[in-house]
């Protein structure tokens, strides 16, 4: 673990195995054929959400260019390891099984803890020294399962924050989703929300007149107010107004007050160097209303939002970064934007 940086408070504390000093990395982007000169960033990222993974429960994942394997131990803890045993080379995510807090291997029982370590050779004498597989440190917060990505196994150094809403009274218990795997960086969809001009170019709404930018250390807020007028299942119409704030490259949160106050939790995870697994969950302020007659407004009201969003896919599927692009005053805080975010690479 790298030293001098202070873990997050709820994340663990964990060695990583190493090779040649980095976590083995996945292919960066490079050459003229590649449409992104950065390859991952390191950042915490959404691998699941938390009632995805029950207790006892192993999960393959495909995140950062590389084969992993997540579980729950009995305990409830999660674990997110290499998905590649290091004894013999099995996929610890097919046919692995969960023992107490441990995750034996399919292949000779040989059983890793939620640290990496190895807790058992069922029919070694003993255990080599600093055998270990490599693990990601993780975190549960928000009903969402966050694994720490760092391109040579860094320490994190920024927390997620709790979001407002979840798991308070008079809000929805549980979050509605929307998924998507979108041929692109999470870079280019972070600053999608800032291209201010693009409101009327792409989704055909005024550019908003109320709005802002505040870029911070790991994080940065924004604020549209009179976006759009909202459609309500009746026919009437509402003045949008938004916050939210982006940490890492990650996550982020928007609160909307229309309709109804919601807040919007979106992770975006890179698969690999082009492609984001997105994950958009909402929740509502509901009072003491009836749950599932407003669930279906608010997933109704929402999918509205989802349409919007799908109306920049083809460009952000067939775009390349310019790394010096050609701005006017008028396109907004992008400059800035990339500044910020140069520091997760």
């Amino acid at each position: 673990m790298h030293r001098g940086r202070r873990i997050p408070r709820g994340a663990r504390r964990t060695f990583v195995c190493r090779i040649s000093g980095k976590l083995r990395d996945e292919p960066r982007a490079g050459g003229d054929m590649a449409r992104f000169p950065f390859g991952v960033p390191n950042s915490w990222y959404v691998v699941a959400y938390s009632d995805e993974l029950a207790p006892g429960q192993v999960q393959r994942l495909q995140y950062f260019g590389r084969d992993l394997v997540a579980f729950r131990g009995e305990s409830g803890e999660v674990a997110v390891l290499d998905g590649y045993c290091p004894h013999l080379g099995a996929h610890l995510a097919v046919g692995g099984e969960v023992v107490g807090d441990t995750l034996r291997c399919p292949f000779h029982a040989w059983r890793w803890d939620a640290e990496g370590g190895c807790a058992e050779i069922p029919y070694a004498k003993r255990i080599p020294p600093n055998l270990c597989v490599e693990s990601l440190p993780v975190i549960e917060r928000n009903g969402m399962v966050f694994a720490w990505y760092h391109a040579e196994g860094k320490a994190p150094d920024f927390e997620i924050p709790e979001v407002e809403g979840w798991g308070q009274d008079g809000w929805l218990a549980s979050w509605l989703r929307w998924e998507w795997t979108i041929k692109t960086h999470p870079q280019e969809m972070a600053e999608n929300g800032i291209d201010w001009p693009h409101f009327d170019t792409v989704h055909g709404l005024p550019v908003p007149e109320d709005r802002s930018c505040e870029f911070r250390s790991n994080s940065f807020l924004w604020h549209v107010g009179g976006a759009k007028d909202v459609s309500t299942l009746g026919g009437q119409t509402t003045e949008l107004t938004m916050h939210g704030e982006n940490w890492g490259m990650g996550f982020s949160w928007l609160k909307q007050s229309a309709i109804y106050d919601t807040v919007v939790a979106t992770g975006l995870t890179p698969i690999d160097g082009e492609t984001t697994h997105v994950r958009m969950g909402v929740i509502a302020r509901i009072g003491d209303q009836d749950e599932p007659g407003v669930r279906a407004e608010i997933r109704a009201l929402m999918d509205e939002h989802a349409v919007f969003a799908s109306q920049d896919l083809d460009i952000w599927e067939n775009k390349k970064y310019r790394v010096a692009p050609s701005l006017c005053e008028e396109d907004g805080p992008i400059a800035d934007y990339r500044r910020w975010a140069s520091q997760f690479y």
